[in-house]
């Protein structure tokens, strides 16, 4: 026997929580639940337990990874060269889709519910030279003259952006106008570079390698997302013997606090001036908690279909019901909870790669990150003075 809820699988899909607890809630109350044999109000009423750790836990380590590798890859350091000082702004997303998941329990089933995971985050930037800063001239200054601080580059973030605001709700708007979408993302942090091994130029333009520098940073991420899904169509569904629809709202409050220590070590090559290849690996310390409430609740609307009787149900239980029962629509109340809280991972290993163009005073820099499973990519332009 298979219990199919379309809408599930939507409101699910948009669980993002890190590694912890969850508890889940459905239930099914009114005329319509009551044509349901009581072995299938018994298993709805109970299936929270198989929801959390069959699926929603993945999910919540899926979701967790991605908001991580978003907080750490935010400081478009390129290959990690400073002359003077450098400002920007930058965008990061970071996702990853894992296998679909199925989640049995007892005579019932979800079949694919999906296991993503996804962050965004803007963020504005500036990079100052610590031995320029001090007044020791830029960076490529003759060697004789360049002090130890030449060799320490600082890089700052920070961004704070509202979704009820501006371009994205009018985007979202007229994309889809049974979406409401409330909140903000708040984040900052710096990273300190030392050049190891100082950059090497031939002096013309033609070659350039970037040295091997390291990186330790502070980054912070809040992120904290409210959504409303004002479903004015009804979604088919199937419980059991039973077939109808399920109408009403979906709604989504989220709270994620995300601090990383990350710190990489990365090296590159500028060729012909413009193009610059750049890569790297780091490891990061992570902290933080993340609370979720998502609740769906509307009216359904059930009858007993023959057809469905005969597939879901064993003869001798079929035949107890009587043929006038079958047809006849009835109302009720389904309604679905889950509300969360988790701890942030740990510790997360990455790689690092990008490119950068440089075009007179302009450098448009794409920078990825590849943690685990996990992909991330921030693009942004960058002016060096």
């Amino acid at each position: 026997m298979k219990l199919r809820i379309g809408i599930l699988s939507l409101a699910f899909s948009l669980v993002f929580i890190p590694n912890g607890s969850a508890q889940a809630k459905v239930t099914c109350t009114g005329d319509a639940c009551g044509i349901l044999p009581t072995s299938i109000q018994s298993q709805l009423n109970s299936v929270d337990q198989a929801l959390q750790f069959q699926y929603t836990d993945k999910v919540l380590a899926t979701m967790s990874e991605a908001a991580v590798v978003s907080n750490i890859n935010s400081s478009l350091m390129g290959p990690g060269i400073v002359n003077r000082f450098q400002v920007g702004l930058g965008l990061t997303l970071a996702g990853q889709q894992k296998e679909d998941i199925n989640v049995a329990y007892q005579s019932l089933s979800f079949q694919k519910l999906p296991n993503v995971g996804a962050s965004l985050a803007p963020n504005f930037i500036v990079a100052i030279n610590l031995g320029w800063l001090m007044g020791g001239g830029p960076s490529d200054t003759e060697p004789e003259l360049k002090t130890f601080l030449h060799r320490f580059n600082l890089y700052l973030h920070g961004f704070k952006f509202n979704f009820a605001q501006g371009d994205v709700q009018k985007a979202l708007e007229a994309q889809n106008k049974n979406v409401e979408l409330g909140g903000d993302i708040t984040s900052g942090g710096f990273t300190l570079r030392f050049h190891i091994i100082e950059n090497y130029s031939d002096g013309v333009g033609l070659f350039e390698f970037s040295g091997i520098s390291m990186g330790l940073g502070l980054h912070y991420q809040r992120q904290a997302i409210d959504l409303t899904y004002n479903d004015n169509k009804t979604q088919t569904l199937t419980l059991g013997p039973a077939i109808g629809t399920w109408g009403g709202s979906t709604k989504f409050n989220y709270t994620s606090t995300v601090t990383s220590v990350p710190l990489d070590i990365r090296t590159g090559f500028r060729m012909f001036y413009f193009f610059t290849i750049f890569a790297g690996a780091g490891t990061s310390m992570n902290f933080g908690s993340s609370n979720l409430n998502l609740s769906r609740s509307g009216p359904i609307n059930l009858a007993l279909d023959s057809n469905a009787v005969s597939a879901s149900l064993s003869p001798e239980i079929a035949a107890q019901i009587p043929s006038s029962a079958l047809g006849q629509m009835k109302t009720g109340t389904l309604t679905m909870d889950l509300s969360g809280k988790a701890q942030a991972p740990n510790t997360t290993n990455f790689l690092i790669a990008g490119i950068e163009i440089n075009a007179l005073i302009t450098k448009l820099t794409l920078e990825a990150i590849v943690a685990q499973n996990v992909q991330s990519v921030m693009v942004g332009a960058k002016f060096t003075f």
